[in-house]
């Protein structure tokens, strides 16, 4: 786990000295271990920095491995490959293995020299032999041309942008910022897309013009003799092959699948943490852990409390790390902390957020990494494999009814009018999705989901043809599987995973999802639809079924759905002074897609709907500090 960064100089240009210092000393909290360069020519060749046009840098967190061999760049023994590479691949034992079996030679017992020589042995093709996650950069000096790469789910981070002089890439954003000739402007349409459904990862773009991001599951090479914007190619996309079997039986296979994974996951030569939530996922992956290492493995389990709050899941988390005999570590968190921490946490995570949640997890992350902890299991990808979110319950039903499956779908309607949590806003998300797309807006205002809040000025965004509000529920007949595969490389999990690789690299820890890997997303989306959402509206009802016996049933059992959240509404007073001095900023008043005036009377209570703290509020301000700790151009 580490930060990468490359440069291409365009032809007449050489490398940048200080652009090269500049760009590993921003990335240096995502590898603390070591640090690492290496030049070459335009021909592929190396050269000192008066002659190189190529540059590959790297800061190393070591986790398998820790001999210095194993730091990079690392060149291969035939001195055609230099590699930069973030992440890990978790099978590099038995890839090692094969290689070996066919003559293969290594020098190290690294991950990163597996991957290198499997791309020696197997080219692009060796991107769907790893069970990872990953993000890399690896010149080919025969070729003169460096290829660069990502994970199937884009768990690992990888952007570039095309300055005055060169082509850079980075593992974040905000050392980009810092080429030669790249803006600072702000992408309009993704701004629109923020601040309207609260949408932050979107396919290859950023909110700033200039930066883009490799796609996951994606690569692309680079010229060396003249680089060009990358052209990324797909190797990866999850698919829907729905197959027929009993619930049972699915629930067999997950349990083996799973449980695989997180024995891949769990190789490690630092220690390894879990962040245990109290939820089915968290929960089960303690349970996973406890089942592989036996009982006398000590884990430490970390988890943000919420206590006396409506999200407080104490109960649970003490439920769960009794059952798994972890070690307990808790954070506690005062709303006043945020205002304190929270210009930080913008610059870190280089893009607005959706809400609050995020600054709980960086927390939980920092008290991991007090412990000496330097790898975390997190439960991230469930939700959108199994259909964890409620909404999905809303598509469950819109599939019924759009397949004339009435009874189904009345006995549908009420387990859901039956539900603890807007069980009528579900019935009204089905409809929704099936209406015609010309009356979407018309459907989102209907169940309370208006396009902008009242204080926005849609009018601005429209005249710059930056209206944007994120692709629409998907339709047709397979409306529940199509869902998740939108909320998995669309719509949801692109930023949680941008949040939790933000937040645990800050503090030097890698984090691990051991739901993510392509086998069990080709498992989850060949399941029935009610394997995922059964006829009581039951979500997850398939993991629920796999993970029995190592989940405490009263876990498995819940009925509501709270995640990994924090108590919003209940900090909103003790927060109102921050917001307020926010939209009262200058930055505020020299917004012209901003009415600030209307966003204070609805957050003070004078708009007549009484306190508003909604994410809707939140996005107005975390866009408005976002573009003062950036110095963004909204133009």
């Amino acid at each position: 786990m580490c930060g990468i960064a490359a440069i291409v100089t365009m032809p007449g240009h050489a490398i940048d000295g200080n652009l090269v210092g500049l760009l590993d000393r921003k990335l240096a909290h995502r590898g603390p271990d070591a640090s690492g360069a290496a030049f070459f020519r335009r021909d592929g060749l190396p050269g000192d920095t008066s002659q190189a046009a190529i540059a590959l840098i790297h800061r190393r967190l070591s986790i398998i491995d820790l001999d210095a061999r194993a730091n990079q760049p690392m060149t291969s023994s035939d001195n055609r490959y230099d590699l930069v590479f973030n992440g890990e691949i978790y099978n590099y034992i038995e890839l090692r293995q094969e290689l070996q079996r066919a003559g293969y030679q290594f020098r190290t017992e690294s991950d990163s020299e597996v991957l290198m020589t499997a791309y020696a042995a197997w080219g692009e093709k060796a991107l769907t032999r790893f069970t990872g996650m990953f993000a890399f950069a690896l010149l080919d000096r025969q070729k003169r041309e460096l290829f660069i790469a990502r994970d199937p789910f884009g768990i690992k981070p990888l952007f570039w942008t095309v300055g005055r002089d060169a082509l850079a890439i980075a593992s974040e954003i905000g050392p980009l910022l810092d080429v030669p000739g790249v803006s600072r402007n702000v992408n309009l349409a993704r701004m629109s897309l923020y601040l309207s459904v609260g949408q932050t990862d979107a396919g290859d773009e950023t909110m700033f013009a200039d930066i883009f991001s490799l796609p996951a599951g994606s690569y692309a090479r680079i010229s060396l003799a003249g680089p060009q914007r990358p052209a990324p190619i797909s190797y990866w996309r999850p698919r829907i092959e729905r197959r027929e079997r009993s619930l049972a039986v699915s629930a067999q296979e997950l349990r083996e699948a799973f449980l695989q994974s997180v024995g891949f996951h769990l190789r490690s030569d630092v220690p390894v943490g879990i962040a245990l939530s109290g939820g089915i996922d968290s929960s089960a992956i303690l349970g996973a852990v406890r089942a592989i290492a036996g009982q006398n493995q000590e884990i430490h389990a970390f988890s943000f409390i919420a206590a006396g709050s409506e999200v407080d899941e104490t109960r649970f988390i003490d439920l769960a790390a009794r059952a798994g005999n972890a070690v307990r570590h808790d954070v506690y968190i005062e709303p006043e902390d945020i205002v304190g921490d929270i210009d930080q946490l913008i610059a870190l995570q280089g893009e607005p957020f959706g809400s609050l949640s995020i600054y709980a997890q960086q927390r939980v992350m920092q008290l991991a990494a007090a412990n000496n902890i330097k790898v975390m299991l997190d439960g991230q990808g469930a939700d959108e494999l199994f259909a964890g979110y409620r909404p999905y319950v809303a598509r469950r039903l819109s599939e019924l009814l759009a397949s004339g499956r009435l009874a189904e779908a009345a006995a549908l309607i009420g387990a859901i009018r039956r539900m603890p949590q807007g069980g009528l806003r579900l019935v009204l998300q089905a409809f929704e999705a099936m209406t015609p797309r010309y009356l979407q807006d018309t459907a989102r205002a209907l169940i309370g989901r208006p396009l902008f809040s009242p204080w926005i000025e849609k009018a601005w965004f429209a005249d710059r043809g930056a209206l944007n509000a994120g692709p629409l529920p998907p339709r047709g007949p397979g409306f529940l599987h199509n869902a998740l595969v939108q909320s998995l490389t669309d719509t949801v999990l692109p930023a949680l995973l941008r949040y939790e690789d933000r937040n645990s690299m800050a503090v030097a820890i890698e984090s691990r999802v051991p739901f993510l890997t392509p086998a069990l997303a080709d498992l989850a989306y060949s399941l029935p639809s009610d394997h995922l959402v059964d006829g009581n509206g039951t979500s997850k009802a398939v993991l629920r079924a796999a993970m029995r016996g190592l989940v405490p049933d009263e876990i498995l059992d819940r009925k509501d759905k709270i995640g990994f959240a924090t108590p919003d509404r209940q900090w909103a007073a003790r927060l109102r002074p921050w917001f307020s001095k926010v939209l009262r900023s200058d930055t505020a008043r020299a917004s012209s897609w901003l009415r600030p005036d209307d966003a204070l009377a609805a957050l003070e209570g004078r708009s007549g709907k009484g306190v508003q703290f909604g994410f809707d509020v939140w996005r107005t301000v975390n866009f408005l500090r976002w573009v003062e700790v950036f110095n963004a151009k909204v133009v």
